[in-house]
């Protein structure tokens, strides 16, 4: 068992540890006693590696997930979900691994549909593939659905991406948006964070029909919660600015300051200096004063005899 720290937010997980390059399965557990130990038997099937990520648990969830043959990150106290989702972030990023899909240890996404997560982002070439609860729709409230609606409208006309139901939390992340993926501050806003990030970097999102569990609990609160946390993310997506416009400012700011340090006079360069055309006196207006110099430049140069002569013939 591993044991982080309430200051722990985002730092390493110790050494690197080896982990074959394929499917790793990071299951959020919270007083899940009574099914972490069949979610993790599925998983197990599934995937290279199950790793269990307990919020302070105050029941016997560690226990039975170490029984399962899990590995088990705890929280010394209870921290929230967004904490548990940094936390296995900042330990699968000294990990090697190709894919890791996050679910719920309630017992509501079903481990079955892990291999299609991954045959899914095989056929798009996606790095990101969310769940969506379409095939067993009836089961949603329709406050639920509302929500759901609401913030998939949202991201496509922020983002383009088209989830259905940006609401599941049952996702899939491959190792380059683990690697760079910051952390999140807040629980409502997770799906958004991430569709941000990939925005950012240009990956490709999809989504995948998954199926609801048995034990998924359609209670007016889970309804009213979900709603209150699509028109949280509704906000965020459509009044934070998008991050290529956000790089698109800085680089105009950057320019603007680089051109306002410039000096005003610029050095000459006498390599691209242009040579000075020689004057010509014939392209302009000949004042008397150099009309008499020209005459006694040629009468000097004439001999005294041929002088004579013109003044004779004159005469």
């Amino acid at each position: 068992m591993i044991t982080f720290p309430d200051e722990y937010e985002s730092g390493s997980a110790g050494k690197k540890q080896p982990l074959s390059d394929g499917l790793v399965a990071v299951i959020l557990a919270y007083n899940d006693e009574k099914t972490i130990q069949n979610v993790v038997k599925k998983s197990i099937r599934k995937c290279d590696r199950c790793i269990v990520v307990d919020d302070g648990s105050s029941d016997r969830t560690v226990e039975l997930a170490q029984q399962s043959r899990a590995e088990v990150i705890t929280h010394v106290s209870t921290r929230g979900m967004i904490a548990s989702f940094n936390t296995a972030v900042a330990y699968l990023r000294n990990c090697d691994f190709k894919y890791a899909i996050f679910l719920s240890a309630s017992g509501q996404h079903e481990p079955g549909d892990m291999h299609r997560f991954v045959r899914m982002a095989q056929i798009r070439n996606a790095d990101i593939i969310c769940g969506s609860r379409e095939k067993n729709r009836r089961s949603i409230p329709t406050l639920t659905k509302w929500a759901n609606n609401l913030a998939d409208w949202c991201i496509k006309f922020k983002y383009g991406y088209r989830l259905n139901d940006p609401l599941c939390n049952y996702r899939m992340l491959s190792k380059k948006v683990i690697s760079s993926l910051p952390p999140c501050k807040h629980n409502y806003l997770l799906t958004a964070h991430i569709l941000r990030h990939a925005y950012g970097l240009k990956l490709r999102v999809g989504h995948l029909a998954v199926t609801v569990g048995h034990n998924y609990v359609t209670k007016p609160a889970r309804a009213r919660r979900d709603f209150k946390q699509s028109l949280y993310m509704s906000l965020f997506i459509l009044f934070t600015p998008n991050p290529d416009l956000e790089k698109k400012e800085k680089k105009a700011a950057r320019k603007l300051a680089e051109e306002s340090s410039k000096p005003i006079v610029k050095p000459i360069d006498e390599t691209q200096r242009k040579p000075k055309k020689k004057r010509r006196y014939g392209n302009r207006r000949r004042s008397a004063s150099d009309i008499r110099a020209i005459k006694d430049r040629i009468m000097d140069s004439k001999s005294p005899e041929v002088l004579k002569e013109e003044q004779e013939a004159k005469f």
